[in-house]
């Protein structure tokens, strides 16, 4: 009888010999388990962490669009090193925002932010070369600034 995981052995009936076939191994190395963003419908998403070669992706599923292979890290060495810098969230002086759906839609230091601050991430399109002086926090956004956070500094020529 066969259990679940064993390899049915082969034989080869010309010869009368029998041998075991040889598993196969995954083409990636299996990191972990994240929830992630569908890129279709930005719903959340349960995503594998995989390493194929020196490269770390997501596998993302998305019930209504499928599964999504999103490119995380060129250098998983990298990767690997930098989640050694994993500490505890700071609290912030002061929480700016409230708790309505949850992360990632509820943007900003609401009661439930876990991140600390360690490094600014900006996104940069390609409307803005960032060549002007950048303005105090405006409390509108400039609609060619893609910035991940709403209320930051808005680039002066935008």
């Amino acid at each position: 009888m066969q259990h679940l995981g064993e390899v049915e052995p082969v034989t080869n009936t010309a010869a009368g010999l029998t041998q075991t076939a040889a598993r196969k191994s995954r083409p990636y190395i299996f990191l972990g388990q994240t929830t992630s963003l569908c890129e279709t419908c930005l719903e959340l998403v349960p995503a594998k962490i995989l390493q194929e070669e020196d490269r770390v992706y997501y596998l993302k599923r998305c019930h209504e669009h499928g599964v999504q292979k999103t490119l995380i890290s060129t250098d998983a060495a990298y990767w690997k090193r930098c989640r050694d810098f994993l500490k505890p969230g700071d609290l912030p002086l002061k929480f700016h925002t409230r708790i309505d759906k949850g992360c990632p839609y509820d943007c900003g230091l609401c009661p439930d932010h876990e991140q600390h601050s360690c490094l600014a991430l900006i996104e940069i399109n390609e409307h803005c070369n960032l060549t002007a002086r950048p303005v105090s926090p405006a409390p509108r956004r400039c609609a060619r600034v893609t910035a991940r956070w709403p209320r930051s500094s808005a680039c002066s020529t935008c």
